[in-house]
């Protein structure tokens, strides 16, 4: 489970309707240059208006004053927004990404063939026909949060190219990693849990085997071409077996200069007996350091690998739900004004399909 919430009290919805949407779009590409450090001068004499309405309400924000913090906040969620929805688009990789509104619930529709039976037979005798069975089920949806102090001070002043930009692009890349990451787990839980159909699934002691993984790209080989999905550490190993040949008990190695050469440039060779290796980056939660300090957590479980069979109509359905939403509360326990930002994401494993995905993952 992904902790997505924030410890605040006084919590409060902190957005401004959007009246004249070309004007304000305006001042939101100006601040984004501005924030960015980026060249303004194409604005000509309405930068300056907007550095002076951004100074006022970073001084009104500081007094406290919870229509300027929603204004600053809607602001820097109409910058956030694209790129971060932008991002989401990974989502493709994985599954069929769809986006639809607030008022829509997501659901899933799926069938499945009952009485498919062809069979060698005398002529003129009966022929059993396939029916089809649609079902067609909700999902339930998960909120994805992340969150940043914006500094009310430093606008006040008239700093634009401070803090503000770091802590917008942490949030977008939080925040797509904590989707991602969810979206994963829903797979993961699908395929363990799963008691009823077909899976694919399997356990590994200290490190996957090499006849774990050729028994698995068997399996889903019958799909289609298999690409394989891991962190570094497990594509890396899959990729060592490349290089050598066991006869008898002698491992004899095989490299040749284009393997060599790749894996120099890219740290991988880039296929496994005709499956394409895929990294999948799996990048440090740096607010969730190690319990012993000696590196931080990762965003993505690095013991999971995927086999998931290319060209194929994928099982998993991912839904985002609207679009970005923004409050506004005080810390618990600094007592520091933060802003929280919340994406809602739904995600589903057809059910009888599981098999088309396969995974490998380690016990405990």
């Amino acid at each position: 489970m992904i902790n997505t919430s924030f410890e605040l009290n006084n919590l409060n919805k902190s957005e401004v309707a959007v009246k004249n949407a070309k004007a304000f779009n305006e001042v939101v590409e100006i601040c984004s240059a501005l924030f960015a450090g980026k060249d303004t001068s194409k604005y000509g004499q309405k930068v300056d208006a907007v550095r002076s309405r951004i100074s006022k309400l970073g001084e009104q924000a500081l007094a406290g004053d919870s229509r300027a913090v929603a204004e600053i906040n809607t602001i820097v969620k109409y910058i956030i927004q694209p790129r971060l929805l932008e991002a989401t688009k990974v989502f493709n990789f994985l599954g069929n990404y769809r986006e639809i509104g607030y008022d829509e619930q997501p659901r899933v529709k799926t069938y499945s063939y009952e009485g498919l039976d062809a069979r060698l037979q005398a002529s003129g005798s009966d022929v059993g026909f396939a029916g089809r069975k649609w079902v067609e089920y909700p999902i339930v949806t998960q909120t994805i949060s992340s969150g940043m102090a914006i500094d009310y001070r430093e606008l006040a002043s008239g700093n634009f190219a401070g803090t503000v930009a770091e802590e917008m692009a942490q949030v977008q890349t939080d925040m797509n990693n904590k989707g991602v990451a969810y979206v994963f787990d829903v797979i993961k839980s699908a395929l363990k849990n799963n008691t009823e159909y077909v899976k694919f699934y399997g356990e590994y002691d200290s490190a996957p085997t090499q006849a774990q993984v050729d028994g698995m790209i068997n399996k889903v080989r019958k799909l289609g071409k298999v690409g394989i999905a891991g962190d570094f550490s497990l594509i890396s190993g899959i990729c060592d077996w490349n290089g050598y040949k066991t006869v008898g008990s002698t491992p004899i190695p095989f490299f040749n200069a284009t393997q060599v050469d790749e894996i120099a440039r890219t740290g991988l060779n880039g296929f496994y007996k005709g499956s394409a290796l895929i990294e999948l980056e799996n990048p440090y939660n740096f607010t969730k350091p190690l319990a012993d300090k000696s590196g931080f957590d990762t965003y993505y479980n690095p013991n999971d690998l995927w086999f998931i069979a290319q060209g194929a109509n994928s099982p998993v359905n991912i839904f985002r739900r609207g679009g970005i939403t923004t409050m506004t509360g005080n810390d618990v326990e600094t007592g520091t004004v933060k802003t929280r930002f919340d994406m809602e994401l739904g995600a589903d494993v057809v059910k009888g399909r599981e098999f088309e995905i396969g995974l490998l993952t380690k016990q405990g």
